[in-house]
């Protein structure tokens, strides 16, 4: 099987010759047009509102931040040509380059940086990228309406200097900026168009390597072509890549043999049809399937129960077997490419995959008797789209087939019911998902923090909870502390179980072979096509 990355890396050893033969390519191929496919509808253009994986991915590809995500997810600097950092990690002074423009030839500026960040906390604007500003001074204030924009900690020293202020210091805050809410807006070009900002290509603007055409805020097919003005404009090698929305694997499948597209998604059976195929990649996505289990119900408040629960099912079956290409195996909580071990480089999800409660039929049944009750009934809450009913039930199975006296009932309910219960715990046992916003285990391990708004299993444990305050507080500038410290935390999830990990998502994809120099990100927006072309 392939496995991304699919991004065209210059070695270091390449000659002169070889990286000019490269560029000539990449001049000779600029006209070639690549054509693309989204699952979803795009719905804005906005990057304080652009909270799904469309409108990240499209906007990503229209703007740029201080930083933007290079080679091995490592965020880069971008429009900024430097920063510094004060000695408590609270204070970035961030010198942007001289040569930003908007695609309409005015100057990006420090203050479109402060405007676009304080229309992201600014409360009427109900942002979900508002909760990765709250370590920013002042932003939970601003986002509860308890004080003004101009009191987050985001100043224009002059029209070049940006200085960001932090609550406290934060080791992941380069790749929090990465992220669209974090990008400047035109306040002129904003104020102008009012409420119609971000609904269609011309009511947007652009600073990063394409400009958007041919959408007005409902089309199914529109185009990314090249920003003459863009900073960096000498390393955009294409320029023009057609997107249509599709939402049917079966069409999208089709569209990509016939030609008329360069990537598909595919399903689980495509998988097995195309998985010897050259073309065939299977792109790692920064999300964890898991089970999320109510610890205030009565059953599983018992820890033999959930300890049960987590030896009775089988996750190397569900990976291997009946999410073939979807899904990854994986005990941690914590996917891959966050960050690795400072003494050894190891990746973090691979020295947190514990063995602890591995699957064992017979140690499952052990665990159920030790809880010394009988009879259990569970209902398992779950989404009524078709991979998690197939997820779903092989859960139940798995459950029932290996835990004798559990019933465990499935109810199926669209996301936004499920959502919604997930959130107000109405629920016993859940099937859900969690993708990290940028690359730390503390975009993940945050979820089931005792005072977390999303900890969805009501798991409070001081134990778990003291090892994230030291990874935030006394250890926070201390690499290798903070790392044992959410290695910790991350271990403690596998010993108390508040939620029960499946398997960590991937996306089995179809990408025309000819296509080069297309980066592939775990987290964030998933495709970059800064360098892409097609040969």
């Amino acid at each position: 099987m392939r496995i991304k990355k699919l991004s065209f890396i210059l070695s270091v050893g390449m000659t002169t010759a070889t990286i000019a033969s490269l560029s000539q390519e990449r001049v000779a191929f600029a006209d070639q047009v690549i054509n693309w496919t989204e699952s979803a509808a795009l719905t804005t253009m906005s990057p304080s509102q652009a909270n799904d994986s469309t409108g990240s991915e499209i906007v990503t590809q229209t703007g740029q931040g201080l930083y933007r995500y290079g080679k091995n997810n490592q965020p880069q600097l971008a429009d900024a040509k430097s920063v510094d950092i004060s000695k408590d990690g609270r204070e970035y002074v961030f010198h942007l380059k001289d040569d930003l423009k908007w695609s309409n030839h005015e100057k990006v500026t420090a203050n479109d940086y402060v405007f676009g960040m304080q229309q992201t906390v600014d409360p009427k604007n109900k942002s979900n990228g508002a909760t990765l500003a709250n370590n920013i001074k002042n932003a939970t204030a601003v986002t509860n309406g308890e004080k003004a924009a101009d009191d987050l900690g985001v100043k224009a020293l002059d029209s070049q200097t940006l200085k960001i202020t932090l609550n406290n210091p934060d080791p992941a805050f380069k790749s929090i900026l990465t992220g669209t809410a974090f990008y400047p807006q035109p306040k002129k070009f904003v104020t102008k168009v009012g409420k119609a900002y971000g609904t269609s290509s011309d009511k947007t603007l652009s600073n990063g390597p394409f400009i958007l055409k041919n959408w007005h805020g409902s089309d199914k097919s529109y185009q990314l072509v090249k920003n003459s003005q863009y900073e960096d404009k000498k390393n955009v090698a294409t320029n023009k890549i057609n997107i249509q929305t599709v939402t049917d694997n079966t069409t999208g499948y089709n569209l990509y043999k016939a030609g008329k597209s360069d990537y598909t998604p595919l399903t689980a059976d495509q998988v097995r049809a195309n998985e010897n195929n050259r073309a065939y990649h299977s792109i790692k996505n920064g999300r964890t399937d898991f089970l999320g289990l109510n610890m205030k119900n009565k059953y599983l408040q018992n820890k033999d129960v959930r300890v049960a629960i987590k030896q009775a099912i089988n996750t190397k079956g569900l990976t291997n077997k009946v999410l073939k290409g979807i899904q990854r195996s994986g005990n941690a909580f914590t996917p891959e490419n966050t960050i690795k071990n400072p003494d050894n480089q190891r990746d973090f999800s691979k020295e947190a995959n514990s063995k602890k409660y591995a699957f064992n039929k017979k140690d499952a049944k052990k665990s159920l008797a030790a809880s010394e009750t009988k009879k259990i009934k569970l209902t398992l809450l779950a989404d009524n789209d078709d991979q998690s009913k197939i997820e779903a039930q092989y859960v139940q199975n798995q459950l029932q087939k290996n835990l004798p006296g559990v019933e465990l009932t499935v109810k199926f309910q669209p996301k936004a019911a499920r959502v919604k219960a997930q959130l107000s715990h109405d629920f016993d046992i859940v099937l859900t998902s969690w993708g990290g916003e940028y690359a730390d285990p503390m975009s993940f391990l945050n979820m089931v923090q005792s005072d977390s708004g999303i900890n969805i299993a009501q798991f409070n444990d001081k134990e778990y909870d003291a090892a994230l305050a030291r990874a935030n507080g006394n250890d926070v500038n201390k690499p290798s502390k903070r790392y044992q410290d959410l290695l910790q935390a991350e271990q403690r999830i596998h010993s108390e179980l508040p939620v029960v990990t499946l398997g960590h998502q991937s996306t089995p994809s179809l990408v025309r072979p000819n296509v080069k120099g297309l980066l592939v990100n775990t987290y964030g927006a998933t495709f970059d096509f800064k360098e892409a072309y097609k040969k």
